[in-house]
């Protein structure tokens, strides 16, 4: 990871794009399955947690994970 680009709001301007692109489409929610290290930004960005698993990677590695929501609401226009 390159410290020199966190916290510049990269990671909330794909969430608004991608809000902006789903709700265009008629979508009504957004999910996703985050890892560990993403879930504070996708809380600040208002996904609730729905569940707890596990991802095995192709290496046979497991990581944990959250399945997430968010409502998508007009402000997502």
């Amino acid at each position: 990871m390159r410290g020199d680009w966190t916290r510049r709001g990269l990671g909330r301007a794909i969430l608004e794009s991608s809000a902006r692109a789903a709700r265009a489409e008629g979508c009504t929610s957004m999910s996703l399955g985050a890892t560990l290290p993403g879930v504070p930004l996708y809380r600040a960005f208002g996904f609730r947690e729905i569940e707890k698993f596990m991802v095995t990677m192709p290496d046979g590695v497991s990581v944990d994970a959250i399945a997430m929501e968010r409502p998508l609401t007009a402000k997502d226009a």
